[in-house]
């Protein structure tokens, strides 16, 4: 099992969506949003060849279901860090 670990620019990310979702659709939205993003990412502990290969070289990308978001990962040995948060329609990298 891998450990998953969030960087801070990752974590800044989530902070920035949540924060669009709890503006345009309130508190409930934003936890919804932060539940989902939280339990697919940490799914990857299990599972983290289910990423494709990403478009930054090292990278892998982790595309979450029924979000707007791609996680960029980082894959060790016995660890996957979440480098960003990306909304699809952003354009990347």
């Amino acid at each position: 099992m891998h450990k998953v670990s969030w960087t801070r620019e990752a974590e800044s990310d989530l902070e920035i969506a949540l924060s669009y979702y709890l503006q345009g659709g309130g508190a409930k939205l934003a936890e919804s949003v932060y539940s989902r993003v939280r339990e697919q990412v940490a799914s990857l502990q299990l599972f983290p060849q289910r990423c494709r290969v990403g478009r930054v070289p090292g990278t892998h990308e982790y595309v979450l279901a029924r979000l707007p978001y791609v996680a960029v990962v980082a894959i060790g040995d016995r660890r996957v860090t979440v480098l960003a948060l990306v909304h699809t329609a952003r354009k990347f990298p």
